[in-house]
């Protein structure tokens, strides 16, 4: 899939691990009061889903991350913001520099709590929740972005599935998906492959 090996693996267990690094992954870098920020549409702490399908997140002060599929490109219209404005803009792929990993399943809360500090209740993070943080000693980026039901054959497949995407230096990616295999063990945690789990 645009260049990268995937793995199609299925599996039936509740708690699920996929390896999303093939996803097209940008960093925007722009004044909140910039065109390219209005464009973008979204708030510091919060992520939204643009009409194409990417996830937009407002990790940090001035700073938002693009998340979508492998080999989308930049939409045109945030392109001609950034160059049509005094404002200065950064914009970086980081595809190949930031591994991406989502945990999906009732119990994902529980395995990132005992990775990370962070209060990942409904209260004080719900759904398109999005933050900048420590975990397991690395520094990540983290949005919540539940799923629904993949499964038509599945009881309750119009629920929603508390699921986690987490990102952190590529380098340091395969540690970070051991350290979650680790965790989810007393969950029933199984990896599933990129082709069916996707964005």
């Amino acid at each position: 899939v645009a260049g990268w090996e995937i793995s199609a693996r299925r599996t039936s267990a509740s708690l699920r691990l996929i390896d999303c690094t093939p996803c097209r992954k940008t960093l925007i870098r722009a004044n909140t009061e910039s065109a390219v920020a209005h464009v973008l549409g979204v708030g510091r702490g919060r992520a939204i889903r643009d009409d194409s399908g990417r996830l937009v997140a407002g990790i940090v002060h001035e700073e938002w991350l693009l998340i979508g599929s492998p080999g989308l490109s930049l939409p045109s219209h945030l392109t001609a913001s950034a160059d049509g404005g005094p404002e200065l803009v950064t914009i970086v792929d980081v595809t190949h520099a930031r591994a991406l990993i989502r945990i999906v399943g009732t119990d994902s809360a529980k395995v990132m709590s005992k990775l990370c500090a962070i209060d990942f209740g409904d209260r004080a993070s719900p759904d398109n929740t999005a933050l900048r943080t420590s975990m397991a000693g690395l520094a990540v980026e983290i949005v919540r972005n539940d799923l629904a039901n993949r499964y038509d054959d599945a009881p309750g497949r119009d629920a929603r599935l508390r699921s986690y995407l987490v990102l952190c230096e590529r380098s340091a990616g395969q540690y970070l998906f051991n350290i979650f295999l680790d965790a989810g063990q007393e969950f029933g945690i199984d990896v599933e492959g990129f082709g069916i789990g996707g964005l």
